[in-house]
């Protein structure tokens, strides 16, 4: 039987907060459906996520997010690589993570830059998937791929997008994504920077990180 919405998000969330994470357990439950219920469920979750993570504290959500993006945490990112799944469909999942960074991150993490920061002391534990999103999310610009464009433009439309969110913790982690993929597409990548930086005006913390990020020097 295949698992409901429901059910999903119970797996992703309904945990206690532990060092090693539940995830990395050997006897820890495993996500079995295909790449294209995740990707629905994904995209369902990020285009409401305000409403269905009231029920969970920062650190379960950090936790489930962390194992949601990051590879070492499960497969289901590269849903959005399968290519064997309509390519509207993963774009749509990809343009709902604004969403996700407006409707949660924004509204839940601490609003500072956190990478000037030397421990969490002080921050929502959101704070910790949130700057680092587009660092372990395992996609990575591919510009001599010609099936790759439009999915590559798309990841760059999106951190755009984020950099025009009031909240300085989402600016810094789309500026923090914007310094990786400068190693690909360097011209946009200065481009999307020199705009968010006519904009932004009065925090010499985020306009240092931008210029970093420009040049790809971030961390």
């Amino acid at each position: 039987m295949m698992p409901s919405y429901e059910d999903w998000i119970s797996h992703c969330f309904a945990h206690p907060v532990s060092d090693p994470a539940w995830y990395f357990d050997v006897d820890s439950p495993s996500w079995e459906a295909p790449s294209s219920t995740s990707l629905q469920f994904m995209t369902r979750l990020f285009t409401s996520s305000a409403h269905v993570c009231e029920q969970f504290t920062d650190a379960q959500l950090d936790q489930g997010f962390w194992y949601l993006v990051s590879p070492s945490g499960s497969d289901h990112m590269f849903a959005l690589l399968d290519e064997s799944l309509p390519e509207a469909n993963r774009l749509t999942c990809l343009r709902a993570m604004k969403s996700l960074f407006q409707d949660l991150f924004a509204a839940r993490c601490t609003d500072v830059a956190s990478s000037r920061r030397q421990s969490g002391e002080g921050l929502s534990p959101l704070n910790s998937i949130c700057h680092m999103w587009w660092e372990v999310i395992p996609i990575h610009g591919k510009p001599a791929d010609s099936t790759r464009r439009t999915l590559d433009a798309t990841v760059l439309e999106v951190l755009q997008s984020q950099l025009e969110i009031s909240s300085i913790a989402c600016q810094e982690s789309a500026l923090h994504g914007l310094g990786h993929w400068a190693h690909y597409y360097p011209e946009r990548v200065e481009e999307i920077v020199a705009q968010f930086l006519e904009s932004q005006n009065d925090n010499a913390t985020l306009r240092a990180y931008a210029t970093a990020a420009a040049k790809g020097n971030v961390q």
